[in-house]
Parts: structure tokens; sequence; C-alpha cells
């Protein structure tokens, strides 16, 4: 008789402290969160050839061009040598930059030649124009290595370094990606990221509206 109670007190007590345990693991959950249903997906912000020279075109691109996430995934976008990224804000279209970009903006000189002075810089550069935000909401502004240099202890990026720019969307939507750098612009290094809110773990696709979207607007 008294094995029997000591058992079933036994059994009780096991109870409570698994029952304390998860309570306490649910708690910490809250506090600090989880990340188990994100995802985290890496995208070739250039393509590989990461050369500084005038005229690389072939590393002037963002692999995959169409990037499908969950809201509260991150991106990575892996950079190979000198780019700027840029995501603009949901329902900015790639007209909606080229129209801000005076016609003899988009075509690229051929060196020695140069861009003509009207094609502005942000910020103001000798170097290479890099493309202002012409006012167009913009969710993400990545490094400029043309930049000033950082106050330190932050660094800025070097043009002769590798890198990768982690970003996290969190609202669903299109949204368009660009390097900044306007002759990689020019030579159509742009993506796009949909963002759907309740995509399926197996790939099947999400629910974002894709109907209707051309890539090249």
């Amino acid at each position: 008789m008294k094995s029997s109670k000591l058992l079933a007190l036994s059994s009780t007590l096991a109870a409570a402290t698994l029952g304390l345990t998860a309570s306490a693991d649910d708690k910490d959950n809250d506090r600090y969160g989880t990340d188990r249903d994100r995802d985290i997906v890496s995208v070739a912000f250039g393509a590989g050839l990461n050369t500084a020279q005038p005229g690389n075109p072939e590393n002037h691109h963002v692999i995959p061009p169409v990037i499908k996430v969950d809201v509260g995934d991150v991106v990575n976008f892996v950079v190979a040598g000198f780019h700027v990224i840029r995501v603009y804000d949901d329902g900015v279209r790639l007209r909606d930059v080229k129209l801000q970009l005076p016609d003899e903006c988009e075509v690229n000189p051929l060196p020695p030649a140069t861009f003509p002075s009207n094609c502005e810089s942000e910020p103001p550069n000798d170097v290479v124009p890099i493309i202002p935000t012409y006012g167009l909401p913009v969710y993400y502004q990545g490094l400029n290595p043309l930049a000033p240099p950082a106050v330190p202890p932050f660094a800025q990026a070097s043009t002769t370094v590798n890198r990768v720019e982690s970003v996290s969307f969190l609202k669903a939507g299109r949204y368009l990606v660009i390097c900044a750098v306007l002759p990689h612009f020019n030579d159509g290094m742009v993506a796009w990221v949909e963002v759907g809110s309740d995509r399926d773990r197996d790939g099947r696709g999400n629910d974002y509206d894709r109907r209707g979207h051309d890539y090249h607007d």
C-alpha cells in the first residue's frame, strides 16, 4: 500500500515539475521570441566577378531575380564587390525609378567618356553616380562604399571586401530591389522580393497575388 502511495506521489510531483518547466519555456518564448517559423534566404547581389574595373556587366545581376518569402523571413544579400543595395517600399515600380532619370543618364558611356553632369549622385561624388531616391519611399538602404567614413566604432564597407547585408521583410507586398550604382542599374541589376503572409513550407507558393505583374514595368 505504501509503495502504491509513494508511486502515485512521485507521479504527481513529476507531472507538476514538467508543467512548471513547460510554463517556464513558454514564458521564455514569449519573452525572447522564437525564430522557428522564420526562413533565411540567400541572394547573390552581384554574379561573383567582384572586380572593380569599368565595364563589368557580367557581375551586374541579382540572382534569383524574383525572391519569394513570407512575412518575417530574412533575405541575406551576399554582395560581390562594389554595389549599393536599395529596396523600395511595396508598390514602387521599375518605371517609377526610370521616369526620374534623365534620358541621357540611362545609357552607360563608353570609357573614357563619363556620365553627363546632370546625372545626379547621392551622396555627390566624382567616381560613379549613385541614383538618388527622388522622394520614392525606400524600405531599406544598403551600405555605400563611396560615402564618407563612418564614425568609429562603426566601420564603413570597403569596395574591395565582400559582405552580407540582412534584410527582414515584415509586411506582405512586392518590393523592387536595385543596385543604386547608376551603370549597374542601367545594366539591369534589379530584382523583386515577393512577400506573402502564408506560404506553404513545401515551396508550393504563397498567397501574394502575382497575377498581372510585369517584372519589366
